[in-house]
């Protein structure tokens, strides 16, 4: 995550499938000069379009993310029930069998995960600290 854009994908908006804003997480990273410039914090959510393409992102829909966060609760359920926190990385591949929607794989759990610009439930995060 040193380099992307992560845009919040929150739920309760048609299906959990359309694009929030995103952030930038490169300021963490940046040291000297380069990090002049750069946004003081990833929760600004000041992107809304890709960076390289220009494609606006925020408002649009990701066919398959609502089914994604369901295959990472399902698998964390499943894995670790009693880890509290965990960031989930999921590949969007093309649809197997002529499909529609994308097959999703799950490729790794991480256990030292962020919050960069994620729907996160605070007051239930609070009480386990």
């Amino acid at each position: 995550d040193h380099s992307c854009v992560m845009v919040d994908v929150p739920s309760g908006r048609a299906g959990g499938d359309i694009l929030g804003t995103g952030s930038t997480s490169a300021q963490w990273y940046a040291s000297g000069w380069r990090s002049l410039g750069m946004p003081i914090s990833t929760r600004d959510g000041s992107i809304t379009a890709h960076p390289d393409t220009s494609l606006q992102l925020t408002g649009k829909r990701l066919v398959g993310a609502a089914r994604a966060a369901a295959l990472c609760e399902r698998a964390h359920d499943a894995m670790m029930p009693g880890v509290p926190l965990a960031g989930w990385d999921v590949a969007f591949c093309p649809p197997k069998d002529g499909g529609t929607e994308p097959e999703l794989i799950l490729l790794e759990a991480n256990l030292s995960c962020n919050f960069f610009r994620g729907s996160v439930a605070w007051d239930e995060y609070a009480d386990l600290l």
